[in-house]
């Protein structure tokens, strides 16, 4: 676990992963690069994802279990299929923008 932990400060920093652990909360950081990988994504991208939806929840007050959130990121990306791949942002970016558009269902 303290390798895993190592790799993801690595990748995307120790603010993001310290938010991508708190998204995680239990779970283990293959969880997230499942989902990825389930997704034909790039894990790290996801992290930072992870990390956007974790912030904003944290900022709104708000908390869910990491299963809902792993499926917020899987509809963000199905919802992405819809737009041609050369105008599509990066996954990060399309959370943000989901959040700003839909929120957060309950």
């Amino acid at each position: 676990e303290a390798r895993e932990r190592e790799k993801l400060v690595a990748i995307v920093g120790a603010e993001d992963a310290a938010a991508v652990e708190r998204f995680l909360g239990g779970c283990a950081l293959c969880t997230l690069v499942e989902a990825a990988d389930g997704a034909d994504r790039d894990w790290p991208e996801w992290a930072r994802a992870a990390a956007v939806l974790q912030r904003w929840l944290e900022a709104a007050g708000r908390s869910a279990d990491a299963e809902r959130k792993l499926g917020y990121l899987h509809c963000t990306v199905e919802a992405q299929k819809a737009v041609p791949s050369a105008l599509r942002p990066a996954l990060p970016q399309a959370v943000a923008r989901m959040l700003k558009d839909h929120g957060f269902a309950e």
